[in-house]
């Protein structure tokens, strides 16, 4: 079959979900998206007790200890040393905390109160979509993982604007974003969700899964210039 007739049935098929969910020409439409800014994590451990949480997330051990060291993570520390940038696993520990997590602070709810972002670029964490990048709010017992999302580089690779789709924070990659709600955390991809060959692909699976505001906002992210092209910036 060409790649034509097959893009044209991809096509069909989408509109066909479309009209499923009741998404024509007449949209929900979202809030604008305020002026963003460019971000850039810093390397390090992130503090606070933030990193445990984060490395039970990524790498969990079978007794659910946030201390507990599991065999995967001591893995890591060990292809460190087998590339050679460390002779102990307390130097790769150090290696990985300079070169392989990055984190900020943002105020991502619009509460005044700061949620934390960090990103796990450890080898063999990462895929074609980027290295998870974990978004944390305090609790009063701690810090929880309340979004994820994909990150390629943690510098000069997140947008931030305070009024987001929903008049609140929002935080984006070149390929997905966050953002608050009001009530809880909402995440899209809205560019090379198939891959970067197809700039725009969404599987069809993944298209019966967003809502009407979602579409609203995913059309708006498209549109947007990347927050360092901003003037205003």
């Amino acid at each position: 079959m060409g790649i034509k007739r097959v893009m044209k049935r991809r096509r069909m098929l989408i509109a066909a979900i479309l009209v499923i969910l009741g998404i024509g020409a007449a949209r929900l439409d979202a809030a604008p998206i305020g002026t963003e800014i460019p971000i850039s994590l810093e390397a390090g451990q992130p503090p606070d007790g933030a990193w445990p949480v984060v490395r039970q997330d990524v790498w969990p051990d079978d007794t659910g200890s946030p201390t507990a060291v599991s065999k995967d993570f001591e893995d890591r520390l060990d292809d460190i040393i087998k590339r050679g940038e460390a002779s102990t696993r307390d130097e790769a520990l150090v290696v990985l905390f300079h070169y392989d997590i990055y984190w900020s602070h943002l105020d991502l709810d619009g509460d005044g109160v700061d949620e934390m972002v960090v990103w796990v670029g450890v080898p063999g964490s990462c895929g074609t979509a980027g290295c998870p990048t974990e978004v944390l709010s305090r609790r009063p017992t701690g810090w929880s993982i309340v979004a994820s999302f994909s990150l390629e580089e943690p510098t000069g690779n997140l947008c931030y604007t305070p009024a987001g789709p929903d008049s609140y924070p929002m935080v984006r990659s070149r390929r997905e974003a966050v953002w608050w709600t009001g009530s809880d955390f909402d995440g899209i991809c809205y560019l090379a969700c198939d891959g970067w060959g197809d700039p725009y692909g969404t599987s069809p699976e993944e298209l019966a899964t967003y809502t009407p505001k979602e579409f609203a906002v995913r059309d708006q992210l498209r549109q947007l210039p990347w927050c360092g092209a901003n003037p205003a910036s």
